[in-house]
Parts: structure tokens; sequence; C-alpha cells
């Protein structure tokens, strides 16, 4: 919806998540003005950003469509769970609405369409993902939900989880975050989405397509790259 629309939903997130990278100086001045709005003219409960503003300063970004809790992942958790052909549509217009949006450079695509390896419905979500990008001639990037750097980092950030939210870690109704969030590297990030979770021929049909380099734009293989990837 409208940015400076300021309606009350009772939900205080009520937006969709999309990574944005800059790609250039460009780029970079794009995503800053964006930040500013998102404050000055799109702030409710949260800065927000809408369509209109980024039409017009996509110049220059990166866009990755996001995890769960994404514009394009919302439908299709709902297209998973219902099989409505209305879900995937609207899926569709929200992949093709970012391609034409981020449109790249002679460098390389402007919109990847992001799959992830975590909680279940994420999941279950990924095939339709895949079969998403390959009929709309998308790249695909893998990435991990990192919330700390090291595997290790895990009991520091789950102390400072609890100390943020006033509980103490004997509590069985806090909020946890899975182990695995940590930055895997290009070869683990592999061995896990080739894991027998995808073991299937669409599957594996797109992983021997894939790259673990980014490709130039007119390459008809999907690419990938790997990221620390908070969503913005």
């Amino acid at each position: 919806g409208d940015r400076r629309d300021r309606t009350f939903t009772g939900v205080q997130d009520g937006g969709h998540h999309l990574v944005l990278l800059a790609e250039n100086m460009t780029g970079w001045e794009n995503l800053l003005y964006l930040c500013s709005e998102a404050y000055l003219t799109g702030f409710y409960f949260k800065p927000r950003m809408d369509r209109e503003i980024l039409e017009a300063h996509s110049e220059g970004l990166i866009a990755i469509s996001g995890h769960l809790g994404s514009e394009l992942a919302h439908p299709m958790v709902e297209y998973e769970q219902s099989k409505d052909q209305a879900a995937w549509d609207k899926a569709v217009e929200a992949a093709q609405w970012h391609a034409r949006t981020f449109r790249g450079s002679d460098a390389g695509p402007g919109f990847y369409v992001e799959i992830q390896h975590h909680i279940g419905l994420q999941n279950s979500i990924n095939p339709h993902l895949i079969r998403l990008a390959r009929e709309l001639e998308l790249p695909l990037v893998c990435d991990n939900d990192s919330h700390f750097l090291m595997e290790d980092d895990h009991d520091a950030h789950d102390t400072l989880i609890c100390i943020s939210t006033g509980k103490v870690k004997s509590d069985p109704s806090r909020m946890r975050y899975p182990e695995e969030l940590y930055v895997k590297g290009p070869e683990e990030m592999r061995e896990l989405f080739e894991s027998e979770t995808y073991n299937n021929e669409a599957f594996g049909r797109t992983m021997r397509r894939w790259s673990w380099s980014r490709r130039p734009r007119s390459s008809p293989c999907p690419s990938t790259r790997t990221r620390r990837s908070r969503a913005i």
C-alpha cells in the first residue's frame, strides 16, 4: 500500500521484508534516499517503503526477494497450504513487478529469488520458488538468515536475546533462535541445499545448472551468491 497511509490495523509489523544491495554509487545514493524517506514519509511503528518510491529510486540497486516475511513468500505459503491458483498468480505478479523495477545492469541481474533452508514452512515453499524462478527465467540465490557470525556465537547471542526480552534462560516459553543461524561459507551452503530435503528431479536439474559465482546478465543459467542475509 501507500507508505503514507496511517490507518490502524492492529499489526505493528504489517510490511514485507526486502533485501536491497547497492551495486554502485548511484545505488548507494538511492539507498540513502530510500532509508531517509522510509522514516520521514513512511514511518508507522517502523520505517516503510512502498512500490511507488522503489520504482522511482531503483537504479543501481540489487534486490533479493526475502525470506518468509517477503511479498513473494507470503502468497507462496498460501499456495502451499491451499493450492489456490490465485495465490500462485499473486506470487507471479510480485516477482514480475520486482524484476521490472530492479532491472540490473550489464554486470548482472537486478532481482534474485531467495531460498533458505531453516524451518519447515520455509523449506516447504522452496520447490515453488524454484519453479517460479525457472518459469520466469529469474536467477536464484541460496542464503542463510544469519543472526551471529560463528557457530560458537550462538550461546552469546542467546544470552543477548534473554537480556533484550527480560527473560532468563530457564524460561521454556522465551524466544529462541536456531543454532544454525550463523554465516555459512559456499561449500557448506551447497551441501545444505543438496541434502535429501530437496532430493527430487526438478531441484536436481536446477542445482546442476547453478553457479556459485555471479554470471553475466546474458547467461540463461540462474546464478547464486551467498551473503549475510539479515533482511532490510
